[in-house]
């Protein structure tokens, strides 16, 4: 039953970078950014966080966690506390040199940094709220230990569009804050407004990775993954094949209705039957 997870990947994420990480289901991308983490250990190779090798003896988890945080694919199985503050603090709480009144202040902030009102939420059980709350709650209970590198495994799955939309901003938002933010998806479309490298996974293997629009390019050329290629995308690229003007690299919808409306105008004003005068 024994099988190989990831095979030759070699990549580097630097710092400040917001990254995609994409694929088909069982293509690797959990399995990679768990050894982000030391959840796993690669059986060949190493992997370096801060220039720190965190496979080697020695390393301490506790430390790592305030390089790396993991927000897991249904992070609200990560909540088990009473409430959201004790949740929220349970890491800090374990540290015996913070005083309550310094872990109120830092639970406090880490719940304006995703946007849950301190005040409404903080008596309340965990086990009450929306999913899309269930998820900020596990996110501030990781930022609260103040990690460097933000990871964040199928963020979107099961929650109805306005509180993807609503969780998709505050990942946003903790980005120009300055973290650097790895997101695994195994769609893309909902990462185009904030990522600005993807890294896309087939069978354990690293496939391509750049700016979307280049691992669009190369997924339509190559003929793989296509599903993974946004609709709008896909029509330019097919118009432009036609003979259509339209400009290289456009993914999103209001680039590209501006363009084919030009195109469209000139099109119009080139087949107009010329004025003629008696």
């Amino acid at each position: 039953m024994e099988k190989t997870g990831l095979e030759d990947v070699s990549l580097k994420i630097e710092e400040g970078e917001c990254v995609g990480i994409v694929g088909e289901t069982g293509s690797g991308k959990t399995t990679l950014v768990q050894h982000f983490i030391g959840l796993l250990t690669p059986s060949s190779g190493k992997v370096y966080v801060e220039g720190i090798e965190i496979g080697r003896p020695g390393i301490s988890r506790v430390e790592l966690r305030q390089h790396v945080g993991l927000v897991f694919q249904y992070p609200e199985h990560q909540l088990f506390e009473e409430t959201v503050f004790d949740d929220i603090s349970f890491v800090l709480r374990q540290r015996k040199n913070l005083s309550i009144q310094e872990i109120e202040y830092r639970v406090r902030s880490a719940c304006a940094v995703v946007d849950l009102d301190y005040e409404k939420f903080h008596r309340r059980s965990p086990f009450e709220l929306s999913g899309g709350e269930m998820r900020r709650v596990a996110l501030a209970g990781i930022l609260i230990q103040e990690p460097r590198l933000l990871i964040l495994d199928e963020p979107t799955v099961g929650l109805d569009g306005p509180s993807k939309r609503e969780i998709l901003t505050e990942i946003g938002n903790l980005h120009r804050l300055g973290k650097t933010v790895v997101i695994v998806s195994h769609g893309v479309e909902d990462l185009l407004e904030i990522v600005t490298r993807l890294i896309v996974m087939e069978e354990g293997r690293i496939l391509t990775t750049g700016p979307p629009a280049e691992v669009f390019s190369f997924l339509l050329k190559s003929r793989k993954l296509t599903f993974l290629v946004p609709s709008i995308y896909r029509l330019c690229h097919e118009l432009r094949a036609e003979g259509w003007k339209v400009p290289e690299g456009i993914f999103r919808v209001e680039e590209a209705l501006p363009a084919l409306d030009r195109f469209l105008k000139a099109k119009t004003l080139r087949l107009s039957p010329p004025i003629t005068s008696n």
